[in-house]
């Protein structure tokens, strides 16, 4: 990959840091200042354990007490570093529910839309075991005609008819609600039959951090809003998953590991992508809405 990398996630202090030049130039500087963290890290811990050890053997001593604390006042007043942690990898596996009917649904002459139509209409049907991914440009209606096939969206016209035994996993493209309970509590609401301690491994699993797991949801960055959505997919059963864009906002890693998922999951998959790469090798079929919107 040498495509230009303006801006990288730190994700080892958390903040936001320009590198200009290729990817492998990004690789090579972010490397080198992790090793020096991480040294900077090991010679501050060092110097904590010879002081607190200087203060603990003169601080009772009346002819070294003074220096005792001001090797105190000097371990009080230090900045801290941090130490560098590497960001937990996600490890994604979707529960199989059971097996659906032959076909999972049929659009017939549907048109999609909410004021005005934003497409011609669309005849599509997938059967079981197909993985169909949905391309076009933003804006043509990719999301309205997944919300219409699941009946959430009336169509303008025409009809969405859905197969049989489906056990549908959905997967929103944005966060919904204020997303005022911390992660612990999303999860928890969803499963109450969790104990804690699975609620916990679950988020863990997902590549969530204890620092992450108790935050409040709408403070999260949007990646990693995007693994509690998709902590909720993955412990569901389901047979067929339909999916708006999982790929925004995700990093390197989860991508990978979710295409890995997708790859092994058994059921049918109806997604919107716009990710080329991720869906090369996993869809069995891509459909252009670009020739049925009225938007063009």
């Amino acid at each position: 990959m040498n495509s230009v990398v303006n801006i990288i996630y730190h994700m080892y202090d958390q903040d936001l840091k320009r590198y200009v030049g290729d990817y492998d130039k990004f690789t090579e500087v972010f490397e080198m200042q992790k090793s020096q963290q991480e040294a900077a890290y090991r010679r501050q811990q060092q110097e904590i354990a010879d002081l607190k050890d200087f203060v603990a053997r003169n601080k009772a001593r009346v002819s070294t007490r003074n220096m005792a604390m001001s090797r105190q006042k000097k371990l009080d007043k230090m900045d801290l570093i941090e130490k560098p942690t590497e960001k937990p990898k996600p490890t994604f596996n979707f529960l199989q529910g059971g097996l659906s009917g032959k076909m999972i649904f049929e659009t017939k002459d549907l048109v999609i839309g909410y004021d005005e139509p934003l497409s011609q209409p669309i005849n599509i049907m997938m059967e079981r075991g197909q993985k169909i991914v949905i391309e076009g440009a933003n804006g043509i209606g990719k999301t309205t005609l997944l919300k219409s096939i699941m009946g959430l969206i009336p169509g303008i016209s025409g009809k969405a008819e859905l197969g049989d035994s489906l056990e549908l996993g959905y997967f929103e493209q944005e966060m919904t609600g204020d997303g005022d309970n911390t992660c612990l509590e999303e999860i928890w609401q969803e499963f109450p039959g969790y104990s804690q301690y699975e609620v916990r491994s679950a988020l863990s699993k997902c590549g969530l951090t204890t620092k992450h797991i108790e935050s409040k949801v709408r403070v999260l960055s949007g990646g990693e809003q995007a693994k509690v959505r998709l902590c909720k997919l993955i412990n569901r059963k389901s047979n067929i998953l339909i999916l708006d864009e999982p790929t925004n906002h995700l990093d390197v890693d989860a991508k990978d590991e979710l295409k890995r998922a997708l790859k092994e999951y058994k059921g049918s998959i109806l997604m919107v992508c716009h990710e080329p790469d991720f869906y090369d090798g996993l869809a069995t079929d891509v459909i252009d809405l670009s020739e049925y919107t009225t938007r063009l």
